[in-house]
């Protein structure tokens, strides 16, 4: 790309988000005077600098901004404004060796680029949330539920450029099909955000950004694991498209030792394999982008340890989603459509065979006010299956959103959200969030002391899958109330030491959550029979600490809360929440290129209660230790960038188990090859 006028040199000009500091694809770049219109490739793009020549960077749902070339800096940055607020645009602190300490004011998010993870030896979306601090994954058959602070699966909202994936049916988001090489970046935020993420949200919120480049991987690993992904970005018609695909297959037939009988026994794993196929589909313009979403994937069905009844059932999920959002004078108009299949056969009985659909739709319109910004929308969702079971409702919500204190000189800064959701037989459900900072001493991007305080409430109205099974013998549905957060409060005191070429950055986390009629499913209840709790309670510490430099990452975090579910004069420790779990990463790059890096990944549980009832070291998974190491080396032939990098999951072989009776893989290798051409 070139410009008119006197040559003196090139500039590379990067274009980000204003609030998350996320770069941004798909700009136009206006050369002005001469008025030649480009559409960039990437986030950053080269340009032949020219002493009389100004840029106007436009992207659809941000304030244009132009900037001027004249001076004889390598590389410009272009922080583009939101024009309207978002529940993807969330402050981030980058856990990579390029973090920086911006305002992540008012929430602990904690992002993670998809290229770090892939240097790290990760190769797929268990491996990617792994990595995140005050995760915990939840899998039991094949699926990948993340828990944050403590929550259920269910609790979470997980969102792909802003369209949630939770299945409307369940409630949860088995985000193991989203193909890796599809993400820009994954940002995890514990807590409830009724403003943002909408109904769910109790327990946190995930969101991932899809990336535009053009790559290609190859992975291998134990238990038969292969995979193949590829991504192409291009441009035409005035448009930016870019598109993904990935397939993978699994055998997953992994030993394990089986103490559920009177004596131990060493058994393997059958009918554990998984296919999954996904595609992704994105198109950005100036005024509009779309993104598409599909993919099927069938794996076994196992059961516990000691149920080997069903080794014969295999499922098939199917999932479309569709995202389009436009910019028109001055709103932004949001439509997303998702529809889900979920299909259980049997070859020894047919008789059981089921089959489930679920959609849900939902149109969304955001502006800003003098004062703040709204958001108002309506959407419905609907599940059909075997036995003649028909769901439907219909809901909608207003909110508004205001915020102060965006200007890096700013030292005390607040926001404030609203929020009321109308949901069929569920009635009118209110919700407010509100934080406030106060930077006590340095600067917002550099050295800094921060004190940060939130309080929000949340709402979960029950899933459709939760009414139908509501009844034991389902002969009727009994309605359960929804599923109330009255207040999840925290405080938090956050810093960060920054020098030329280091950084180390640092939280400590108060939180308490108190639920009312907590929708919970108890570990062991036959009748398979969802119930509203009482009151659920949760008081914790979280905290953290990152070093970043030039040559070495690292980071440490560790929580420990106290959650009950108290009904009546009861109260028993809520199942699956341990008291103390943490973690640790370390990244050593080496040699002069620091091309080649060493990593570690150590993930710790303590005692988690798998039963409803006191707290009992009988009815206790153990406590674990799970250590994953990778290496890695990037290398340059020709006009491609390659990355290779071999790992090991799990080193030590610890046997442990997810959820009861579901023991996991013990030590795993895996290596993968990901080529890029050059830019």
């Amino acid at each position: 790309m070139t410009s008119r006028g006197q040559q003196e040199g090139t500039v590379q000009l990067c274009v980000r988000d204003g609030a998350t500091g996320a770069p941004i694809v798909g700009a136009t770049l206006q050369l002005l005077p001469s008025g030649a219109v480009y559409r960039a490739r990437g986030a950053c793009e080269t340009l032949v600098r020219s002493a009389d020549t100004t840029v106007r960077v436009t992207r659809l749902s941000y304030v244009s901004a132009t900037v001027s070339l004249r001076d004889r800096r390598d590389r410009v940055t272009v922080d583009l404004r939101p024009r309207v607020a978002s529940p993807t645009q969330l402050p981030v602190q980058r856990v990579s060796a390029e973090r920086e300490a911006t305002a992540a004011a008012r929430r602990g998010e904690v992002a993670l680029t998809a290229d770090e993870a892939r240097v790290r030896g990760v190769t797929g979306m268990n491996g990617l949330l792994t990595q995140l601090p005050y995760t915990a994954l939840r899998s039991a058959r094949g699926e990948t539920g993340l828990s944050l602070r403590g929550a259920r699966r269910e609790q979470v909202v997980v969102t792909l450029d802003g369209l949630p994936l939770n299945d409307p049916s369940t409630g949860f988001a088995d985000v193991s099909d989203v193909p890796l090489v599809a993400l820009q970046s994954v940002t995890v935020a514990p807590g409830s955000d009724p403003v943002g993420a909408g109904l769910g949200a109790t327990g946190g919120l995930l969101a991932l950004t899809t990336a535009s480049q053009r790559l290609l991987s190859l992975r291998s690993g134990a238990f038969g694991a292969r995979g193949l992904e590829g991504g192409w970005s291009g441009q035409g018609l005035g448009t930016r498209w870019h598109v993904a695909g990935a397939h993978r297959l699994a055998q997953n037939n992994f030993p394990f030792e089986n103490d559920a009988g009177v004596a131990p026994i060493r058994e393997t794993r059958i009918n554990n394999d998984e296919r999954r196929t996904a595609l992704t589909l994105g198109a950005i313009g100036e005024r509009m982008q779309v993104s598409v979403l599909a993919s099927t994937g069938e794996r076994g069905m196992v059961g516990a340890a000691n149920v080997r009844a069903y080794d014969a059932d295999r499922s098939r999920m199917t999932r479309v989603n569709v995202r389009t959002q436009a910019s028109v004078g001055g709103t932004v108009t949001v439509a997303g459509v998702r529809w889900f299949e979920l299909a259980y056969r049997d070859r020894t009985r047919p008789a059981l065979d089921s089959r489930a659909r679920a959609w849900a739709a939902d149109v969304e319109w955001r502006g800003r006010a003098p004062v703040g910004a709204w958001r108002s929308g309506a959407g419905a969702d609907g599940l059909t299956g075997t036995g003649n079971v028909q769901q439907r409702r219909a809901r909608g919500f207003a909110a508004w959103a205001w915020e102060r204190g965006d200007h890096p000189d700013t030292r005390l800064a607040a926001d404030l959200g609203m929020r009321a959701d109308v949901v069929e037989r569920s009635g009118v459900q209110p919700t407010a969030g509100a934080g406030v900072s106060w930077r006590i001493a340095g600067t917002r991007t550099g050295r800094h002391l921060l004190l940060a305080s939130r309080a929000a409430q949340a709402v979960r109205v029950p899933t459709l899958y939760d009414l139908y099974f509501s009844s034991p013998q389902r002969l009727s549905v009994r309605a359960l109330a929804p599923e109330r957060v009255t207040l999840d409060a925290s405080l938090a005191v956050r810093g960060a030491w920054q020098r030329t070429s280091s950084l180390i950055s640092g939280e400590v986390v108060v939180v308490s959550r108190a639920t009312r009629d907590a929708i919970v499913w108890f570990p062991g209840n036959f009748g398979w029979s969802p119930a509203n709790v009482g009151r659920e309670r949760l008081r914790g510490i979280e905290s953290r600490v990152d070093l970043a430099s030039s040559v070495l990452s690292a980071g440490v975090w560790g929580t420990w809360y106290e959650s009950s579910l108290l009904s009546g004069g009861l109260s028993i420790p809520t199942p699956y929440v341990p008291r103390a779990s943490g973690g640790a990463q370390l990244q050593w790059r080496l040699g002069t290129d620091a091309r080649t890096a060493v990593s570690g990944n150590l993930r710790v549980q303590g005692r988690r209660p798998f039963t409803a009832g006191p707290r009992n070291s009988l009815f206790e998974l153990p406590s674990v230790r799970v250590l994953d190491v990778a290496l890695s080396r990037r290398i340059t032939v020709a006009q491609v960038d390659a990355l290779v990098s071999t790992g090991i999951d799990n080193v030590t072989d610890a046997r442990w188990q997810s959820v009861r009776g579901f023991p996991m893989a013990g030590r795993a290798w895996s290596v993968a090859l990901t080529v890029q051409p050059r830019p």
